[in-house]
């Protein structure tokens, strides 16, 4: 039924006379050649006069004709874009910017320790270190210690069993990306064994200093002081309405609270009893 309609446009456009006797065919033909004469048909009405006549509402119809008209055969869907980095994270780890962010604080699962193999001249220049208290040598790269003689920590490098310097912790955020720790940012202290202070499955609390949408990977922090971030160097930053006085003020109250509930409540009674010393 539509293409009488598209007929009865072109017929419009060209602004034919009843009496002239239009060939509706010859119309469209002609209108084909110029379809800039579609632009000034009014749509809205003409989709008003077919709804009188019990046709429905079909104002996206006509525009649609409209449109053939106007570009024969052209996709009017929105052109394919392939989606860049940022989108592809946001899409694939169901977060956003406001979901995930540099500061962010996050739980994460140790998953490994990462460790660099020594190279050839690293071994050639390496001092094994002898214990005085047990006597046993520990190996300068993974710092293993219970070589009973020297040869040991020798045959241990040239066996390719030493797994070499730890570098960081691997993690595995809640979301599942993957997460690192450099050796530097797990302790306010220096740290040269890892082991020592987290363990394959433990979970520890850190904050992302760095997001890789590429790589889906993020480097964190578990440094004391990260944490509690007193400066505010990776929290968002605040409203410009933030109330900074109030802040204060409830900080004081909470610890004035706190050492009043530390000291100790009692009331000095004398006793007087026969059998009270």
């Amino acid at each position: 039924e539509t293409y009488e309609w598209a007929r009865k446009m072109a017929v419009d456009a060209l602004e034919y006379d009843d009496d002239e006797g239009a060939n509706p065919a010859g119309a469209l033909e002609e209108i084909l050649e110029a379809p800039e004469r579609l632009k000034d048909l009014d749509l809205d009405a003409f989709a008003e006069e077919l709804e009188r006549q019990g046709f429905g509402n079909k104002s996206i119809t006509l525009y649609d004709i409209r449109a053939e008209l106007n570009s024969r055969y052209k996709d009017l869907r929105t052109p394919f874009r392939s989606a860049n980095p940022e989108e592809l994270f946001d899409m694939l780890t169901k977060e956003t910017p406001e979901t995930f962010y540099l500061g962010k604080m996050v739980t994460a699962t140790v998953i490994g320790i990462a460790r660099r193999k020594p190279q050839g001249e690293q071994l050639d220049q390496a001092n094994p270190v002898r214990n005085d208290e047990t006597g046993l040598w520990q190996c300068p790269f993974c710092l293993k210690n219970d070589f009973p003689e020297l040869s040991d920590v020798w045959n241990h490098f040239d066996a390719g069993s030493c797994p070499g310097q730890a570098t960081g912790v691997k993690l595995r955020l809640d979301n599942g990306i993957s997460g690192y720790i450099y050796i530097k940012n797990i302790s306010d202290k220096g740290v040269a064994n890892p082991e020592e202070r987290v363990g394959v499955g433990q979970l520890i609390h850190c904050r992302i200093m760095k997001i890789d949408v590429e790589r889906f990977s993020v480097d964190c922090t578990s440094k004391s002081s990260d944490l509690l971030d007193k400066n505010h160097e990776w929290r968002p930053p605040r409203d410009p309405y933030y109330d900074t006085e109030q802040e204060e003020k409830d900080t004081r109250a909470e610890q004035e609270l706190k050492k009043n509930k530390q000291r100790q409540t009692y009331i000095k009674r004398v006793i007087v009893h026969p059998s009270f010393h």
